[in-house]
């Protein structure tokens, strides 16, 4: 149901892992580079034996088989095999991508030829139907010593993840900063206006003076303070795969399927997102106009507002009673007639006093002229 309406953003494009991909023709060039980086890995950390990796992840086989909602149609030789080769691919190109960041990656490798081949690598690996149980990875890496003295202060990796898509959900919705609602209980929250409408009513939306959690959109004395959004070709994919997760693990929360919907709100039109970029809230990269204001509608194509654990109902709440107060209202117009650049505003302000003084000139004059005629009435 969740893969029907853009099946293309679940399915690898240039590198298959685990066993739901396994074996596809049209990523064979890739699945011969998984061998060369085996070898690689192997020759780096000095581990000289394969065989010592194939009996440790023997050891953990039927649980790794446990990771996938499917049997698993693989031999037992054929699955630890592919174990081993996947979590050694995953640990060699994310070394390399450590190391072309940092300026150090030799040009002969084919993954990183071009630009836009890591980018793609990475989508694949966030994928979920691509991805490896967590405790595969940290059993290869605990079998390599030398890793760990690469990463500062690393002395394993965390287990607390089932698979990369796990962590890197996790490492958005643990640095968020929202309080979370009940998750055992359904969310029922009325959606708020688009931006264009909530602008009209005073609400301003501003981008985060920080590079804050993309989740840690806020509220506040009418202002409405959103992180920076960057979209670009791969970004659905990768929003897919996340509320996908969510939507599949009743054990997660729904932060970012919230967020989406959230978004989703707030941008209706091209003048929505056209409002955004010219506020530098959203950034856009390669989409048409109609594919920007889609793009969250896309996302959550079955229009569903009610779920467990909205992570948002409070902030919705509140502007959905600043904009239908009628001080916010007032307010608006007045910074949309007069407050609209500073000399509109010094003009306000000098009509303003301009105005008292003509008054209080008026009424002095008027004051004299009274005491002037009583005078000449008691003569």
């Amino acid at each position: 149901m969740l893969r029907r309406h853009n099946e293309k953003a679940f399915v690898p494009e240039v590198v298959s892992i685990g066993p739901f991909h396994h074996g596809n023709t049209q990523l064979q060039a890739t699945g011969n580079n998984k061998l060369k980086y085996l070898k690689c890995l192997l020759r780096r950390t000095g581990t000289a034996e394969l065989e010592c990796l194939v009996k440790a992840i023997d050891t953990i086989e039927q649980d790794c088989r446990k990771y996938y909602a499917e049997e698993v149609d693989l031999s037992r030789k054929e699955f630890i095999e592919m174990m081993v080769i996947d979590g050694c691919f995953i640990l060699e190109f994310l070394y390399r991508y450590q190391q072309k960041r940092r300026g150090t990656q030799g040009k002969d490798d084919p993954g990183f030829k071009t630009s836009w081949m890591p980018r793609k690598i990475i989508v694949d690996l966030l994928l979920l139907e691509n991805q490896l149980p967590w405790c595969v990875l940290d059993c290869l890496f605990n079998l390599m010593p030398s890793l760990k003295t690469t990463e500062k202060g690393c002395s394993r990796l965390d287990d607390l993840h089932a698979h990369l898509l796990d962590w890197f959900r996790n490492c958005l919705v643990r640095s968020c900063t929202v309080k979370r609602s009940n998750c055992s209980e359904a969310s029922e929250w009325k959606p708020v206006k688009p931006v264009t409408e909530l602008i009209l009513h005073g609400i301003i939306p501003l981008k985060a003076k920080s590079r804050d959690n993309i989740l840690d959109v806020k509220f506040k004395n009418g202002l409405m303070e959103i992180p920076e959004i960057v979209i670009e070709e791969n970004t659905e994919s990768v929003f897919r795969n996340l509320i996908a997760f969510e939507h599949c693990d009743q054990r997660k929360g729904n932060e970012i399927t919230s967020y989406a919907a959230l978004l989703d709100c707030l941008i209706k039109s091209p003048a929505d997102a056209l409002e955004l970029e010219q506020r530098d809230i959203l950034r856009i990269i390669g989409l048409s106009n109609e594919d920007r204001a889609s793009f969250f509608n896309r996302l959550l194509s079955n229009n569903d507002t009610s779920f467990h654990g909205f992570l948002h109902s409070g902030l919705c709440q509140d502007l959905n009673k600043a904009y239908s107060s009628k001080w916010t209202v007032w307010k608006a117009r007045l910074r949309r007639d007069y407050f609209i650049g500073p000399w509109a505003l010094m003009a306000f302000v000098l009509g303003v006093v301009f105005s008292l003084g003509l008054s209080s000139i008026q009424t002095v004059i008027a004051v004299l002229s009274y005491k002037d005629s009583n005078s000449k009435s008691a003569k």
